[in-house]
């Protein structure tokens, strides 16, 4: 038995640890693993070995008292750590008014926004049905300034506006209602005045609004309906597109169109029913003073004069007389076609 004490306090003098005392340099306390390290003995042992518990010495004792001092003073820290939060924590508590106070200020905030949000809606609502008021009452006014039928000028009032420049905003009022009449003049014919009068009275007005010379202005009218003349007069003054035709003797199209677009030039193909054609939206260059132009590459030529040459297709050797050879686009299409070929009778009429 004696031996077998021995041995085992060498044994465990061996693996336990070196104590780490709290100095200035170390003040932080060992870990808990010397507690660990001491296991209680087990319940069976191996074979051999008898059942008494060994005998632990004097030594063995006062370190194990020393290391569980040490942890006892390591959970004394750090329960003092982590109370010390807490104490400050519950140091102020709050009182029992405090909330109720909160609850007073909001409702007192929220009344006084609430008032101000209806009051703000109720000035706007106000000022839109005085808005709608004053519509209402300003329609209601031009409606009674403005006669319920129309009726035509009299002979002082025509001498008066012919002695003046032409009030044109009055001049197309006029003229809408003219052809409002016209439209419908079985239903909308004024007492004692006959169709001629509003006819004559509308050829004036477009003569004088539009610039058109009374021959002109009279052969539209006997063509066309009121309606259809209108929109006919309003299509003419529409600014069209500048149209040019590639001179298919020296390029083609494409080739002119990616020179052109180069020089800073927005262009598309005319259409599907022509193939030499170009239609210019804008250009940063003069399109009629290009190189391409004076080199011949293509024309100046509006996309209707197209048609009459399209129309005729001639050939290459035939004998095309040109009526109208001025200022000779379709007679330079017409040379094209054929090219170069054949006998041109030319001959201007408006010269």
């Amino acid at each position: 038995m004696p031996a077998l004490t021995r041995n085992k306090k060498k044994g465990a003098k061996s693996q336990t640890p070196p104590l780490i005392k709290r100095t200035k340099s170390n003040p932080t306390p060992p870990p808990k693993k010397a507690a660990k390290s001491h296991k209680p003995p087990l319940k069976k042992q191996r074979k051999g070995v008898s059942d008494e518990k060994p005998e632990v010495s004097n030594d063995e004792e006062e370190e194990e008292e020393e290391v569980s001092e040490q942890s006892d003073e390591g959970d004394e820290l750090g329960s003092d750590f982590f109370s010390d939060g807490d104490e400050e924590e519950d140091t102020e508590p709050l009182g029992d008014d405090f909330l109720d106070g909160n609850d007073d200020e909001e409702r007192t905030l929220g009344s006084d926004s609430d008032s101000d949000l209806e009051k703000e809606s109720k000035a706007i609502d106000e000022e839109r049905e005085r808005q709608e008021r004053d519509a209402k009452d300003e329609l209601q006014m031009n409606i009674k300034e403005q006669p319920d039928e129309f009726r035509l000028p009299t002979k002082k009032e025509l001498e008066e506006e012919a002695s003046g420049p032409p009030d044109l905003p009055a001049l197309q009022t006029r003229i809408k209602e003219i052809v409002r009449v016209l439209s419908n003049f079985k239903d909308l014919r004024p007492e004692g005045v006959k169709r001629k009068e509003f006819v004559e009275q509308l050829k004036a007005d477009l003569a004088s609004y539009y610039g058109y010379n009374e021959f002109l202005i009279g052969t539209l009218v006997e063509m066309f309906p009121p309606v259809e003349l209108m929109e006919l007069i309003e299509a003419f003054e529409k600014q069209r597109p500048t149209s040019i035709r590639t001179n298919t003797l020296k390029t083609r199209r494409r080739d002119l169109a990616d020179v052109l677009l180069n020089r800073g030039v927005n262009l598309d193909p005319l259409s599907k029913w022509s193939k030499v054609g170009l239609v210019v939206y804008d250009s940063q260059v003069p399109i009629g003073a290009t190189p391409e132009y004076l080199a011949g590459f293509y024309m100046l030529q509006s996309a209707s004069s197209f048609l009459p040459v399209m129309a005729l297709a001639p050939r290459e050797n035939e004998r095309v007389v040109d009526m109208a050879a001025a200022p000779g686009g379709k007679t330079t299409y017409v040379a094209s076609l054929m090219k170069n070929t054949g006998m041109h009778s030319l001959v201007s009429l408006s010269s």
